[in-house]
């Protein structure tokens, strides 16, 4: 079977050959190792489509420095390290005085050159791969143009003003939702931090109340177009998978070193097709290239399923050796092969 019918099956617990592979890295990762990594990727290609595997302009250098800029949305970085994303310093909405004449950038064209382009690039690359299409954040938006104090705050008190540019924000999300639907992919990748390392960020019943159903709304839209949902989120989130499940989640992918993978298996076998976050705050950086293959080998174990329901994938920072990264990649050639 091709690339695109691996994942499918996978993702549909419909018997795949075994485990699609999914490359996951950071651009500090890029800038540090440059054309060996290129080469890794090349040697352990991808089941998905559109990996950019551009080699960044910059150098990595590896030490401090501070770095700021404004994005489109009003919200100013600093970064201290090329390659790897920075901290909101400046929020557009610190003050909600300033919502009334608050701008959100334009959002995706629905029809024009564009569009045209990009729906010709999908569908080649549809003839093999399977497609994943960027709508990115929710509740971190929120943070980054609020600031998280602030919106932490708002939403204990329950004032009426994060309700409604929560609102104006979803029906942002849903435009670009619609613009990756009209070229074409195969699903559409949502991504939030909920966790910290013990808990949720906010109590489970406030987050049900206030961001489920605006993440239903995003995800029936996905669904009615026949798609699916990968949703990203790192911290202890196992409160509210069921609630991920429940909602049309399709594949998920939760940060490992935060939770006991027999739990998660015991919420998800059979349910959701997990997207492995395989363990980047210790393993990966840290262990050895053996202790990267036990790792992997009871990562499969512990979250198989005989009929698919696992994606291949770990996150290589600039501090994870190449060593590592390729001992990865060689554990789950060995042990993700389904034998009928």
């Amino acid at each position: 079977m091709n690339s695109r019918e691996r994942v499918f099956r996978a993702i549909e617990f419909a018997g795949p050959d075994r485990i699609p592979t999914m490359h996951s890295w950071l651009e500090g990762a890029m800038l540090r190792h440059r054309e060996k990594l290129q080469d890794l990727f090349r040697r352990y290609p991808s089941d998905f489509g559109s990996s950019d595997h551009s080699l960044p302009q910059a150098q990595w250098h590896g030490a401090q420095h501070e770095k700021e800029y404004t994005d489109e949305w009003g919200i100013r970085w600093k970064e201290r390290y090329d390659g790897i994303q920075g901290q909101p310093k400046g929020h557009p909405l610190e003050d909600w005085s300033a919502l009334e004449h608050y701008v959100m950038p334009s959002t995706p064209p629905l029809s024009g050159e564009q569009v045209e382009e990009r729906k010709a690039k999908v569908a080649l690359n549809k003839q093999t791969f399977y497609q994943i299409g960027e709508v990115g954040c929710f509740f971190e938006r929120l943070q980054w143009l609020r600031g998280y104090e602030s919106l932490l705050i708002d939403l204990a008190e329950g004032r009426p003003e994060i309700a409604l540019f929560a609102d104006r924000l979803l029906k942002y999300n849903l435009a670009v939702v619609e613009y990756n639907l009209l070229v074409g992919v195969d699903a559409l990748s949502f991504s939030d931090d909920w966790g910290t390392q013990e808990r949720l960020m906010i109590r489970p019943a406030l987050w049900r109340e206030f961001f489920k159903p605006r993440y239903k709304k995003m995800f029936d839209l996905v669904h009615a177009a026949g798609k699916h949902v990968y949703f990203h989120s790192d911290g202890m989130i196992l409160e509210i998978v069921p609630d991920l499940i429940e909602i049309g989640v399709n594949i998920l992918n939760p940060q490992f070193s935060c939770m006991d993978l027999k739990a998660l298996a015991a919420l998800t076998r059979g349910k959701v097709c997990i997207s492995t976050d395989l363990d980047r705050q210790y393993v990966l950086p840290f262990g050895t290239p053996e202790q990267v293959r036990e790792y992997v080998r009871q990562v499969v174990e512990t979250l198989w399923h005989p009929r698919g329901g696992l994606i291949a994938r770990g996150e290589i920072g600039p501090d994870v050796p190449l060593e590592n990264a390729e001992a990865m990649f060689q554990a789950f050639a060995e042990f993700g092969v389904y034998r009928n």
